[in-house]
């Protein structure tokens, strides 16, 4: 199995295709494999890397928190031991943070923003979900998000896209999702400085999204295109992957 050995962190990682380099950060409790629907097809004319990010599938879990800025560093050190530059990077939810903090300090070609945010998120419902993944496990999480209808129902009842999610909870350690959630609650607020952002950037939201209310602050952003989509959720990527695939795509 390919891993890139950083600093302090062992990452695993996949990439293939060839052309301009694309990658992919995923959500938070996700893997490599919340992308599966859609790196594939970027792959017939972009080189593509998805991986794991600290604390998530394959990679190390390490016992403390995992800073915003430690897993921007990561990306960094990936695409340094990979050789690429100047990537296209796609991020989703959590992904979108760290897609964030990257291109403040480094020269990203273009980004996606998939569910975006620019700070941390309520801290009481995420202490609730460490509780409860630590006592009952993953997969308990999963489930007790969805009987609170805290999922669009076009991934609860779309039994493709809600066994992909299970698939990638699965793949996580109470530890590690603990250790992400605590670097995730203590982000800074990146609202003033999306003016700095000087790439071209896709921001796209399901319009049951319930991060859309972050689309004016995202929208700082001075070369941004919005596009959204009516009736769908957080998880586009497990909920409507051709749609997703279709609009990155036109803005690529």
């Amino acid at each position: 199995m390919p891993f890139a050995i950083l600093d302090d962190v062992k990452l695993y990682y996949e990439a293939y295709g060839e052309g301009k380099p694309i990658v992919f950060v995923h959500h938070l409790a996700g893997s490599y494999k919340s992308w599966k629907f859609i790196s594939y097809q970027f792959a017939k004319d972009y080189k593509v890397i998805v991986y794991d990010l600290r604390g998530h599938g394959r990679s190390s879990v390490l016992p403390l928190p995992y800073l915003i800025e430690d897993h921007s560093r990561d990306l960094k050190g990936l695409l340094e031991y990979l050789e690429v530059r100047d990537p296209i990077v796609v991020g989703h939810s959590i992904g979108t943070l760290i897609a964030l903090d990257f291109s403040l300090k480094n020269s990203p070609e273009k980004l996606v923003l998939i569910g975006a945010l620019y700070k941390a998120p309520d801290q009481e419902p995420y202490r609730r979900y460490v509780s409860i993944a630590t006592n009952f496990g993953m997969e308990a999480l999963a489930n007790y998000r969805r009987m609170q209808k805290e999922f669009s129902p076009t991934l609860t009842e779309n039994p493709q896209a809600w066994n992909s999610l299970l698939e990638v909870y699965r793949e996580n350690t109470p530890l590690g999702y603990k250790m992400a959630v605590e670097g995730l609650l203590s982000a800074r607020d990146y609202g003033e400085d999306l003016q700095r952002i000087d790439v071209p950037t896709l921001i796209v939201y399901g319009s049951n999204d319930g991060l859309i209310k972050n689309l004016n602050v995202m929208q700082k952003i001075p070369k941004h295109v919005t596009k959204t989509i009516e009736g769908y959720g957080h998880f586009l990527n497990f909920e409507e992957p051709q749609w997703l695939t279709k609009v990155i795509t036109e803005f690529l």
